[in-house]
């Protein structure tokens, strides 16, 4: 008891932590320490591949909250040669005191990222908070919708309509029609998509903590 009450008294990094170890990272409330960071630290983060691990990224968005307005800032390879400039851009918009925000980042996006800087010999991400969506997602919902896919929980949750969106699965193939075609048409879609994902990130946590809140609150 004595060693929690020591780390109440630290910052929001320690008490995360705190929460993580002994609650696990997909717990409530280790969720529920995001309200303990400053909003200008979160970062969200949704990524676009060609496919599995090894191959290179094509896009990164990445949303953040500056002067009191939610704004996506999106690193797009206009062709293989960029994806090292593209990681090291992306790298230079994370702060020492980041908080990571993604859906199934932690076994996906973060990930990555990471092989993809290794890659290139390129320096790690900082060791940050990351609080993943997908599975306090699924903890709360699981019973009540038919799947936890991001584009369920936009359509059932957050009632977010995406009109002519194009999956996520066709990502590749759209890409790799722009690079034998040079026509910039299929990437128009690719983008939308990805700035809808990371934009619907932040709408999602805002409602899983106000949900989370107050069944914990009353429970």
């Amino acid at each position: 008891a004595c060693s929690v009450l020591e780390v109440l008294e630290r910052e929001p990094v320690d008490i995360c932590r705190l929460l993580t170890a002994r609650k696990g990272a997909s717990h409530p409330l280790t969720l529920l320490t995001s309200g303990l960071f400053k909003p200008e630290s979160f970062r969200f983060v949704d990524i676009e591949t060609l496919g599995i691990f090894g191959r290179p990224l094509i896009l990164i968005g990445l949303g953040y909250f500056k002067d009191g307005q939610f704004q996506v800032k999106q690193f797009l390879l206009r062709d293989f040669g960029e994806e090292a400039p593209a990681l090291c851009a992306f790298l230079d918009e994370i702060p020492d005191d980041a908080v990571f925000v993604s859906f199934n980042g932690r076994s996906f996006d973060i990930p990555y990222i990471a092989d993809r800087l290794a890659y290139y010999g390129l320096p790690p991400l900082p060791s940050v908070p990351h609080f993943d969506l997908l599975h306090p997602s699924r903890r709360l919902w699981k019973y009540s919708i038919p799947d936890c896919r991001l584009g369920t929980l936009e359509s059932r949750i957050l009632q977010i309509t995406r009109d002519d969106d194009l999956p996520g699965a066709l990502v590749p193939e759209w890409y790799c029609r722009y690079m034998q075609t040079h026509n910039p048409g299929p990437l128009v879609p690719i983008v939308e998509h990805n700035r809808q994902d990371v934009v619907s990130l932040a709408f999602l946590l805002t409602r899983l903590v106000r949900e989370w809140y107050e069944r914990l609150r009353f429970s």
